[in-house]
């Protein structure tokens, strides 16, 4: 999601990529506190060297990168974090939920980068999960109603991006938002992680709004 919010906002940033065992000692390196939840340390985190700040979390991201840099375009507009983090909350989590049983697997296979990050990754994660990665991904039927409801929620995000006016395409207006980095974050997820394929795929890639959304976001990717 940041790199989304940074290239929408257009500024110049250098990615650091890190393995699952190598986020800790870089957040304990850069001074960050542990986190409450099942995973003490996570990413995404930006240093911005301007201002000396080290941000985590991509809505306090984006919110501090509004701040920090004001003429650029907003991610979250003033009096709308309150809308913005509801949307989040209800709608995008959701979303989100609905892909981790069938992207878990691939993540562990493909992002995993030795035997030290595949044992975290699965001891840290299953626990998290509360099952094992091959236990995850739906199952026939299960996989029919979920990507059925997969639809069912692009269907209704659709909705809302219609009352923004006829030919509209992000869902808080006329330029993109932090939640347009969201949601196009998890869709391009799909998409990379399970490929076109992928029942979750042929959702997005057949829905009218879905596609011209990622083809419209893809100039920020």
């Amino acid at each position: 999601m940041p790199r989304y919010a940074l290239n929408i906002k257009g500024l110049p940033y250098k990615t650091e990529w890190l393995s699952f065992t190598g986020v800790e000692p870089k957040m304990k390196e850069l001074g960050l506190a542990a986190q409450g939840g099942p995973l003490l340390y996570t990413i995404p985190t930006i240093y911005d060297p301007n201002n000396d700040k080290i941000v985590t979390e991509s809505f306090a991201i984006a919110k501090y990168l509004d701040q920090a840099y004001p003429d650029t375009p907003r991610l979250v507009m003033p009096g709308a974090a309150g809308f913005q983090e509801a949307y989040l909350e209800k709608v995008v989590s959701p979303l989100l939920n609905m892909i981790i049983p069938s992207i878990a697997m691939p993540v562990f296979e493909e992002c995993c980068i030795d035997d030290a990050d595949r044992a975290y990754v699965r001891d840290t994660r299953e626990k998290w999960f509360g099952r094992k990665f091959e236990d995850m991904e739906w199952k026939r039927e299960a996989m029919t109603a979920a990507s059925e409801a997969f639809k069912v929620a692009l269907d209704a995000i659709a909705v809302h991006v219609a009352t923004n006016g006829p030919g509209a395409v992000f869902v808080t207006g006329d330029a993109p938002s932090h939640i347009d980095a969201a949601v196009a974050s998890i869709l391009l997820c799909v998409l990379k992680m399970l490929g076109k394929e992928h029942a979750f795929a042929r959702v997005i890639l057949e829905h009218s709004w879905a596609k011209k959304y990622l083809g419209t976001m893809s100039r920020w990717e």
